[in-house]
């Protein structure tokens, strides 16, 4: 409990920590370190007592001599109850709702390092869609399951409705219920760092992070593709173009949509840009495939369709150049693994250009640093991290030479 005397009045409250009393030290007020929960349990009341004393400091701020009438005392208590209350009412003191905090959240949130030090970078068009498709997606559970959302209904039991209900009612593999969980727990420690609650069970919601399996094209296939007469189908000849762009530059869809003259250093042979995910610095090499096909683009403009009609004109492409070979891939809905034979046409998308890339690079020798450096992927170790660091020049090089391969 956490007992407060005020202005001549006394309030006592639950704090929603429940401890057995023999690991419970009374003298130091604390648990005993041995206790299985420890700290979860300190992690709140210290979250606690940190918002009580908020609260009163903002009442009466420190250096003021202020007599505290009874309705401030009154609000104060009211204020404390509503953050403690597991029974708390949808809206809080001030009016907003766990949705309102929501909505805050996607158009404030910046960037955490993976230390947790904020910084002042706001997160891609990308994530901040998929921070709303989540809300969208909390509302929607809501409404089927009568369930009205608080920061204190963020439980176990809610965790197990809620994931259920995106697997069975809309349909979401594994993944997709993973990068939701991601999110619903981003929000709730921004908002907790923010002091509109102190709850914790949310922490220990499990996200399984097991990707379906995915393709690279082989050589032989990417050759197939550059190959294939597309003469009397000028729109797929487009999208072959725009493709070829994305192998021979291992670029993300969102960067290719970005990509401008500017970005060209022809002189030197080298691509620069800073990708939009993760705000890295690339340098791509204009490798001789790339060369050929840059010609045929003096002006450096590109028409790249939208994400949706690229991946299927992609399938359709796939087609034409004959990838009928049938592959078994895989999934995981609900927990369970399910396989699917699919021909290898219909499993090309955007990103398998990006991946298609990377595997290319690797069979022909490049080291994984040196693509890395190409593709923005974070160095692994600290040997690339502190001690390798390519030039240009050298970048330019290695997958230069690699690439005359193909």
């Amino acid at each position: 409990m956490v007992n407060i005397s005020i202005a001549g009045k006394r309030y006592r409250f639950g704090t929603g920590v429940s401890v057995e009393p023999k690991l419970w030290l009374d003298e130091k007020q604390t648990t005993r370190s041995t206790g299985p929960n420890r700290n979860a349990n300190l992690k709140r009341m210290t979250v606690i007592y940190a918002f009580i004393s908020k609260a009163y400091n903002d009442m009466n701020p420190a250096g003021k001599d202020k007599a505290l009438s009874l309705e401030d005392v009154e609000r104060f208590a009211a204020q404390i109850k509503h953050f403690l209350s597991p029974d708390a009412a949808k809206l809080g003191s001030d009016g907003t709702s766990f949705e309102d905090r929501f909505h805050e959240f996607v158009a404030t949130y910046t960037m955490r390092t993976r230390t947790g030090q904020i910084t002042t970078r706001r997160p891609g068009a990308a994530t901040l869609g998929l921070y709303t498709r989540t809300l969208q997606c909390l509302v929607d559970w809501s409404s089927f399951a009568k369930k009205q959302l608080t920061f204190e209904s963020i439980n176990e039991t809610f965790y197990t409705s809620f994931c259920t209900w995106l697997v069975e009612k809309r349909g979401l593999v594994d993944t997709s219920v993973s990068n939701h969980v991601k999110v619903l727990k981003t929000f709730m420690k921004w908002s907790r760092h923010k002091g509109y609650h102190a709850t914790t069970a949310w922490e220990q919601f499990w996200r399984d992070k097991r990707t379906g399996d995915t393709i690279a094209l082989t050589v032989d296939e990417l050759r197939r593709i550059r190959d294939v007469d597309l003469t009397d189908k000028p729109r797929l000849n487009r999208i072959r173009d725009i493709f070829l762009l994305q192998v021979y530059t291992g670029m993300r869809y969102g960067d290719l949509l970005k990509l401008a003259p500017k970005h060209f250093d022809d002189e030197v042979g080298i691509i620069r840009f800073t990708t939009e995910k993760t705000h890295t610095a690339c340098i791509v090499p204009i490798t001789g495939p790339l060369r050929s096909l840059l010609e045929k683009y003096p002006s450096r403009l590109f028409e790249v369709p939208s994400g949706v009609k690229f991946n299927v004109y992609l399938k359709e492409l796939g087609a034409v150049a004959g990838m009928t070979k049938e592959t078994v891939i895989a999934k995981y809905v609900g927990g369970k693994r399910e396989e699917t034979s699919l021909p290898r046409s219909e499993l090309l998308t955007s990103h398998v250009a990006r991946r298609t890339f990377a595997t290319t690079s690797l069979r022909f020798g490049v080291p994984e640093a040196v693509i890395g450096a190409v593709t923005g992927h974070a160095a692994k170790g600290m040997l690339q991290q502190h001690y390798i660091n390519f030039d240009e020049e050298t970048i330019r090089d290695m997958i230069c030479k690699a690439w005359e391969q193909l």
